[in-house]
Protein backbone atom coordinates (compact mmCIF):
# COMPACT_ATOMS: atom_id res chain seq x y z
CA UNK A 1 0.00 0.00 0.00
CA UNK A 2 2.09 2.93 -1.16
CA UNK A 3 0.82 5.82 1.01
CA UNK A 4 4.13 7.94 1.63
CA UNK A 5 7.17 8.82 -0.58
CA UNK A 6 9.76 8.97 1.69
CA UNK A 7 11.38 6.37 3.90
CA UNK A 8 10.30 5.83 7.61
CA UNK A 9 11.49 4.47 10.97
CA UNK A 10 8.90 1.81 12.63
CA UNK A 11 7.30 3.42 15.48
CA UNK A 12 7.60 0.38 17.47
CA UNK A 13 10.74 -1.06 16.97
CA UNK A 14 12.86 1.74 14.75
CA UNK A 15 13.54 -0.30 11.65
CA UNK A 16 14.00 1.66 8.94
CA UNK A 17 10.68 0.95 6.07
CA UNK A 18 11.17 1.48 2.57
CA UNK A 19 9.23 4.41 0.46
CA UNK A 20 5.60 3.47 0.24
CA UNK A 21 5.67 0.41 2.89
CA UNK A 22 3.52 0.69 6.02
CA UNK A 23 4.27 -2.94 7.52
CA UNK A 24 7.38 -3.84 9.53
CA UNK A 25 8.08 -7.50 8.84
CA UNK A 26 10.44 -7.77 12.10
CA UNK A 27 7.61 -6.38 14.88
CA UNK A 28 4.51 -7.26 12.33
CA UNK A 29 3.21 -4.27 13.16
CA UNK A 30 1.25 -1.75 10.52
CA UNK A 31 2.95 2.04 10.92
CA UNK A 32 -0.51 3.68 10.03
CA UNK A 33 -0.22 7.20 11.11
CA UNK A 34 3.29 7.24 10.81
CA UNK A 35 4.06 9.00 7.28
CA UNK A 36 2.87 12.33 9.07
CA UNK A 37 0.78 12.79 5.79
CA UNK A 38 -2.18 15.58 6.38
CA UNK A 39 -5.25 13.56 4.98
CA UNK A 40 -7.54 16.36 5.39
CA UNK A 41 -5.93 18.29 2.41
CA UNK A 42 -6.61 15.45 0.53
CA UNK A 43 -10.18 14.39 1.13
CA UNK A 44 -13.48 16.16 1.34
CA UNK A 45 -17.05 15.45 2.47
CA UNK A 46 -19.69 15.14 0.24
CA UNK A 47 -21.65 17.16 1.40
CA UNK A 48 -19.12 19.81 0.97
CA UNK A 49 -17.90 19.04 -2.72
CA UNK A 50 -18.80 21.53 -5.23
CA UNK A 51 -20.50 20.68 -8.44
CA UNK A 52 -20.06 21.25 -11.53
CA UNK A 53 -22.37 22.37 -14.21
CA UNK A 54 -22.06 19.87 -17.33
CA UNK A 55 -21.26 22.20 -20.36
CA UNK A 56 -23.34 20.56 -23.36
CA UNK A 57 -24.01 20.77 -26.93
CA UNK A 58 -27.82 20.75 -27.58
CA UNK A 59 -29.10 19.72 -30.63
CA UNK A 60 -32.61 21.04 -30.89
CA UNK A 61 -34.40 18.20 -29.93
CA UNK A 62 -32.36 15.62 -31.88
CA UNK A 63 -30.51 13.42 -28.94
CA UNK A 64 -30.63 15.97 -26.50
CA UNK A 65 -33.61 13.66 -24.37
CA UNK A 66 -31.50 10.41 -24.59
CA UNK A 67 -28.21 12.42 -23.95
CA UNK A 68 -29.78 14.03 -20.41
CA UNK A 69 -29.94 17.56 -22.15
CA UNK A 70 -27.95 17.54 -24.80
CA UNK A 71 -24.40 15.83 -25.66
CA UNK A 72 -21.17 17.01 -22.90
CA UNK A 73 -18.92 18.70 -24.37
CA UNK A 74 -15.97 16.44 -23.10
CA UNK A 75 -17.69 13.59 -23.38
CA UNK A 76 -16.89 10.25 -25.79
CA UNK A 77 -20.50 8.45 -26.55
CA UNK A 78 -20.21 4.77 -28.18
CA UNK A 79 -23.08 3.96 -30.65
CA UNK A 80 -23.74 0.84 -31.92
CA UNK A 81 -26.45 -0.53 -34.24
CA UNK A 82 -26.77 -3.13 -37.37
CA UNK A 83 -26.40 -2.22 -40.77
CA UNK A 84 -28.72 0.21 -42.29
CA UNK A 85 -30.40 0.81 -38.68
CA UNK A 86 -29.34 5.12 -39.62
CA UNK A 87 -26.19 5.05 -37.61
CA UNK A 88 -23.94 7.36 -40.53
CA UNK A 89 -27.42 9.09 -41.29
CA UNK A 90 -27.68 10.18 -37.42
CA UNK A 91 -23.90 11.27 -37.28
CA UNK A 92 -23.72 13.39 -40.18
CA UNK A 93 -26.74 14.98 -38.89
CA UNK A 94 -25.51 15.65 -35.90
CA UNK A 95 -21.99 16.88 -37.54
CA UNK A 96 -24.03 18.98 -39.54
CA UNK A 97 -25.83 20.71 -36.67
CA UNK A 98 -23.20 21.16 -33.97
CA UNK A 99 -21.00 22.63 -37.28
CA UNK A 100 -23.56 25.13 -37.89
CA UNK A 101 -24.18 26.07 -34.50
CA UNK A 102 -20.57 26.70 -33.41
CA UNK A 103 -19.43 27.78 -36.82
CA UNK A 104 -16.66 25.10 -36.51
CA UNK A 105 -15.68 22.17 -38.36
CA UNK A 106 -16.81 18.63 -37.09
CA UNK A 107 -14.29 16.14 -38.21
CA UNK A 108 -15.54 12.82 -39.58
CA UNK A 109 -12.82 9.73 -39.41
CA UNK A 110 -14.68 7.54 -42.08
CA UNK A 111 -13.12 4.35 -42.84
CA UNK A 112 -16.53 2.76 -43.65
CA UNK A 113 -17.03 4.40 -46.41
CA UNK A 114 -15.49 6.91 -48.71
CA UNK A 115 -15.49 10.34 -48.78
CA UNK A 116 -17.88 10.48 -52.23
CA UNK A 117 -20.52 8.51 -51.06
CA UNK A 118 -20.42 9.96 -47.51
CA UNK A 119 -20.98 13.32 -49.61
CA UNK A 120 -23.81 11.81 -51.55
CA UNK A 121 -25.46 10.94 -48.31
CA UNK A 122 -25.10 14.13 -46.95
CA UNK A 123 -26.57 15.79 -50.35
CA UNK A 124 -29.78 13.41 -49.71
CA UNK A 125 -29.88 14.38 -46.64
CA UNK A 126 -29.75 18.52 -47.55
CA UNK A 127 -27.08 19.14 -44.82
CA UNK A 128 -27.06 22.94 -44.31
CA UNK A 129 -23.10 22.99 -44.13
CA UNK A 130 -21.25 20.12 -45.62
CA UNK A 131 -18.17 22.89 -46.38
CA UNK A 132 -17.98 22.40 -41.98
CA UNK A 133 -17.82 18.93 -42.06
CA UNK A 134 -14.09 17.59 -42.71
CA UNK A 135 -13.89 13.90 -43.56
CA UNK A 136 -10.73 12.18 -42.46
CA UNK A 137 -10.06 9.34 -45.39
CA UNK A 138 -9.33 6.05 -43.30
CA UNK A 139 -10.40 3.26 -45.73
CA UNK A 140 -7.01 1.74 -45.59
CA UNK A 141 -6.28 2.91 -42.26
CA UNK A 142 -4.71 5.91 -40.71
CA UNK A 143 -1.02 6.75 -41.71
CA UNK A 144 -0.90 9.58 -39.24
CA UNK A 145 -0.95 10.16 -35.22
CA UNK A 146 -4.48 10.95 -34.42
CA UNK A 147 -3.95 13.22 -31.70
CA UNK A 148 -1.64 15.51 -34.33
CA UNK A 149 -5.18 15.51 -36.51
CA UNK A 150 -7.15 16.38 -33.86
CA UNK A 151 -4.85 19.25 -32.39
CA UNK A 152 -4.19 20.81 -36.47
CA UNK A 153 -8.26 20.87 -36.75
CA UNK A 154 -9.57 21.41 -33.44
CA UNK A 155 -12.92 20.21 -34.67
CA UNK A 156 -16.04 21.23 -32.53
CA UNK A 157 -17.53 17.06 -32.72
CA UNK A 158 -15.23 13.96 -33.54
CA UNK A 159 -17.01 10.90 -35.46
CA UNK A 160 -15.37 7.92 -35.63
CA UNK A 161 -17.22 5.82 -38.00
CA UNK A 162 -16.29 3.22 -37.12
CA UNK A 163 -13.69 1.61 -34.41
CA UNK A 164 -14.38 -1.94 -35.49
CA UNK A 165 -13.39 -1.64 -38.51
CA UNK A 166 -10.29 0.14 -37.36
CA UNK A 167 -9.16 -2.10 -34.38
CA UNK A 168 -9.33 -5.18 -36.90
CA UNK A 169 -9.63 -8.15 -34.55
CA UNK A 170 -7.42 -6.44 -31.60
CA UNK A 171 -10.42 -5.83 -29.15
CA UNK A 172 -7.80 -4.19 -26.67
CA UNK A 173 -6.90 -1.42 -29.48
CA UNK A 174 -10.61 -0.48 -29.43
CA UNK A 175 -10.54 0.10 -25.43
CA UNK A 176 -6.98 2.26 -26.10
CA UNK A 177 -8.73 4.25 -28.93
CA UNK A 178 -11.87 5.49 -26.97
CA UNK A 179 -9.40 6.16 -23.99
CA UNK A 180 -7.65 8.26 -26.50
CA UNK A 181 -10.50 10.14 -27.86
CA UNK A 182 -10.95 10.83 -24.34
CA UNK A 183 -8.38 12.88 -23.69
CA UNK A 184 -8.66 14.87 -26.79
CA UNK A 185 -12.73 15.49 -26.39
CA UNK A 186 -11.69 17.01 -22.67
CA UNK A 187 -8.50 18.82 -24.19
CA UNK A 188 -10.47 20.51 -27.46
CA UNK A 189 -14.05 20.48 -25.04
CA UNK A 190 -15.17 18.65 -28.36
CA UNK A 191 -17.61 15.59 -28.14
CA UNK A 192 -16.68 12.35 -29.79
CA UNK A 193 -19.46 9.82 -31.57
CA UNK A 194 -17.63 6.35 -31.81
CA UNK A 195 -19.68 3.92 -34.10
CA UNK A 196 -19.85 0.43 -33.23
CA UNK A 197 -21.06 -2.64 -34.65
CA UNK A 198 -22.97 -5.39 -32.27
CA UNK A 199 -23.30 -8.38 -31.71
CA UNK A 200 -25.89 -11.82 -32.72
CA UNK A 201 -27.39 -10.68 -29.31
CA UNK A 202 -27.73 -7.10 -30.30
CA UNK A 203 -25.41 -5.96 -27.97
CA UNK A 204 -22.04 -3.91 -28.62
CA UNK A 205 -19.31 -5.80 -30.24
CA UNK A 206 -15.85 -5.72 -28.21
CA UNK A 207 -14.63 -5.91 -24.77
CA UNK A 208 -16.69 -4.86 -21.99
CA UNK A 209 -13.57 -2.74 -21.23
CA UNK A 210 -14.71 -0.02 -24.14
CA UNK A 211 -17.74 0.55 -22.41
CA UNK A 212 -16.42 1.54 -19.23
CA UNK A 213 -13.87 3.52 -21.29
CA UNK A 214 -16.77 6.02 -22.55
CA UNK A 215 -19.23 8.06 -21.15
CA UNK A 216 -22.53 6.97 -22.72
CA UNK A 217 -23.41 3.68 -24.28
CA UNK A 218 -26.11 3.45 -26.64
CA UNK A 219 -27.71 1.56 -29.35
CA UNK A 220 -29.41 1.80 -32.77
CA UNK A 221 -32.34 -0.50 -34.01
CA UNK A 222 -35.13 -0.52 -36.65
CA UNK A 223 -38.33 -1.45 -35.13
CA UNK A 224 -39.87 -3.14 -37.72
CA UNK A 225 -37.62 -6.39 -38.79
CA UNK A 226 -40.57 -8.59 -40.12
CA UNK A 227 -39.72 -10.04 -43.85
CA UNK A 228 -43.70 -9.65 -44.98
CA UNK A 229 -43.80 -5.42 -43.88
CA UNK A 230 -43.69 -3.59 -46.87
CA UNK A 231 -40.87 -1.02 -47.27
CA UNK A 232 -42.58 2.17 -46.15
CA UNK A 233 -43.20 0.72 -42.70
CA UNK A 234 -39.60 0.05 -42.11
CA UNK A 235 -39.08 3.77 -40.96
CA UNK A 236 -39.30 3.56 -37.45
CA UNK A 237 -36.07 3.42 -35.31
CA UNK A 238 -35.31 3.62 -31.80
CA UNK A 239 -32.32 5.36 -29.81
CA UNK A 240 -32.00 4.00 -26.21
CA UNK A 241 -29.00 4.18 -23.48
CA UNK A 242 -27.90 1.77 -21.61
CA UNK A 243 -25.22 3.96 -19.83
CA UNK A 244 -24.66 7.84 -19.09
CA UNK A 245 -22.37 9.75 -16.95
CA UNK A 246 -23.77 12.74 -18.27
CA UNK A 247 -27.51 12.00 -17.60
CA UNK A 248 -29.97 9.10 -16.66
CA UNK A 249 -30.04 5.64 -18.34
CA UNK A 250 -31.69 4.00 -19.83
CA UNK A 251 -33.47 6.58 -21.50
CA UNK A 252 -35.12 6.06 -25.57
CA UNK A 253 -36.03 8.38 -28.32
CA UNK A 254 -37.76 7.31 -31.55
CA UNK A 255 -37.09 8.37 -35.11
CA UNK A 256 -38.80 8.54 -38.27
CA UNK A 257 -36.57 7.43 -41.30
CA UNK A 258 -37.17 9.50 -43.84
CA UNK A 259 -35.71 10.43 -47.39
CA UNK A 260 -34.22 13.23 -46.02
CA UNK A 261 -33.21 12.12 -42.67
CA UNK A 262 -34.22 11.25 -39.40
CA UNK A 263 -36.58 12.96 -37.73
CA UNK A 264 -38.01 12.69 -33.85
CA UNK A 265 -40.84 11.32 -33.19
CA UNK A 266 -42.79 10.63 -30.20
CA UNK A 267 -43.14 7.86 -28.14
CA UNK A 268 -46.93 7.57 -28.55
CA UNK A 269 -46.41 7.96 -31.94
CA UNK A 270 -44.14 5.41 -32.07
CA UNK A 271 -45.67 3.00 -30.35
CA UNK A 272 -49.27 3.35 -32.22
CA UNK A 273 -47.77 2.85 -35.62
CA UNK A 274 -46.13 -0.05 -34.20
CA UNK A 275 -49.17 -1.56 -32.58
CA UNK A 276 -50.84 -1.05 -36.18
CA UNK A 277 -48.35 -2.63 -37.83
CA UNK A 278 -48.30 -5.98 -35.52
CA UNK A 279 -52.49 -5.87 -36.12
CA UNK A 280 -52.42 -5.89 -40.05
CA UNK A 281 -52.32 -9.51 -41.45
CA UNK A 282 -49.90 -10.50 -43.34
CA UNK A 283 -50.21 -11.63 -47.20
CA UNK A 284 -50.26 -15.17 -46.87
CA UNK A 285 -53.28 -15.12 -44.11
Amino acid sequence: MNIHNEDINCKECGKRLKRGTLYCTRCHIWNVGASGFDFDQHTVLLSDASITNVERIQTDGLVDHIFGGGIATTSVNLLAGEPGSGKTTLCLQLADWVATLTGKEALYIANEQDASELKDTGKRLNLKNPKLIRVVKGMGGLTFDLGELLMRFKPCLIVLDSVTKWSGEDLEMQVVICQRLKDYSVALKAPSIVVNQVTKGGDHAGLNKMQHAVDMCSLFEVLHENEVEISSKKTLRRLWSTKNRFGPAPEEQFYAMTPTGLIVIPKEQAEEENLDDEEEPSESE
